[in-house]
């Protein structure tokens, strides 16, 4: 086999490692969540320059993707085995002439992927009501339906397991044969980050994309184009050092830890970096996790210990007032936000 060539690069607190070898995208996905931490995600245009100066103009995967994705995912309405419920029609999704990226539920209750941009009646959700399935004979577009569920109700309709299909179709009446459901195409990374960065090549030709294979990004010479999953490239993976140690220490004592034996107690300083430390905070043995964020008692406010500015917060529904003593932790589960705590608790931490 040939053999894998690493060059890696340290950026905003993480390593892109460039792998000489070529894979399908989804080999390449297993190989760096094996070797590392997941396919390269890229925030902005630093990383994107930083990323430059350890690739070739050859193509190379990073771990942005085509996905069908619900609605409601972004909410925290769905876990992982309910956001990948599909009751598709027999040859669904075939993506017909291309860029069917919305999907459409059938009287039958079978799923059906087509434009977006079509007008039909539509399946809203509501979880303040008795009545949880609300269903709008108004013809919209998959975008308009979704802006009017979201406005007057919940959401369009997310299905998430065969009982509440079963359900909805059961809902369904003959005043329209296709209804809007709240599943449609996105982009999306790979480590499940919220990056928004985009940095697509403009002159290229995706006639040869259509049909139903999946479709994942590669970056060349800086810009990104679009190719099938099932081709081959090398390929670019990330790792966020980002280590959780499953000791369980007083505040005080994590930091002295991590000083010694790492860098510091994790500073999250983006929107981004939760994300990685809520990945590592899941595996925690206890309900909470440090973090290197103290309340100063003389000067009155909370500070990072690594001196990062305290810019992106992530503080529960109360925000913490003064609370000499306390310092900064995450929740191991359910929404994973920031709570003050006795800095003298016993909890596992993360270090970088």
């Amino acid at each position: 086999m040939k053999q894998s060539v690493f060059v890696f690069l340290l950026i905003s607190g993480h390593q892109y490692h460039y792998v000489n070898e070529q894979k399908n995208w989804s080999d390449a996905q297993i190989y760096c969540r094996e070797k590392h931490t997941d396919l390269a995600t890229i925030d902005d245009e630093e990383d994107m320059r930083t990323m430059l100066k350890i690739t070739t103009s050859d193509d190379a995967w990073i771990g942005l993707h085509v996905d069908w994705q619900w609605s409601q995912a972004d909410r925290g309405f769905l876990s992982e085995e309910e956001s990948l419920y599909r009751n598709w029609d027999t040859g669904e999704p075939d993506n017909l002439n291309g860029n069917q990226n919305c999907a459409d539920m059938r009287k039958g209750g079978r799923f059906n992927d087509i434009h977006c941009d079509r007008l039909f009646s539509f399946i809203c959700y509501d979880e303040s009501s008795t009545e949880r399935y609300i269903l709008i004979t108004e013809k919209k577009t998959w975008t308009e339906a979704q802006s009017y569920c979201r406005q007057n109700h919940t959401d369009l309709v997310s299905v998430r397991n065969s009982t509440e299909n079963e359900k909805v179709k059961e809902e369904l009446t003959d005043q329209a044969l296709y209804w809007w459901i709240g599943l449609y195409k996105n982009w999306t990374w790979s480590d499940e980050s919220k990056s928004s960065y985009r940095n697509w090549e403009k002159t290229s030709d995706h006639s040869s994309l259509v049909g139903d294979d999946r479709i994942c990004a590669v970056v060349s010479s800086g810009q990104w184009k679009k190719k099938k999953c099932n081709e081959e490239y090398r390929f670019i993976c990330y790792e966020d050092n980002l280590i959780l140690v499953k000791q369980n220490k007083t505040w005080a004592e994590a930091l002295t830890y991590c000083r010694q034996h790492h860098h510091h107690l994790v500073a999250v300083s983006t929107e981004t970096l939760q994300h990685w430390v809520k990945r590592r905070a899941e595996n925690a043995s206890t309900s909470h996790v440090w973090l290197g964020l103290r309340f100063c008692c003389t000067l009155r406010f909370w500070f990072w210990v690594s001196l990062e500015r305290l810019c992106y917060q992530n503080w529960g529904v109360v925000y913490p007032g003064s609370e000499c003593g306390h310092s900064g932790a995450v929740e191991s589960r359910n929404g994973q936000k920031w709570v003050s705590l006795p800095e003298t608790e016993r909890l596992n931490f993360i270090c970088r």
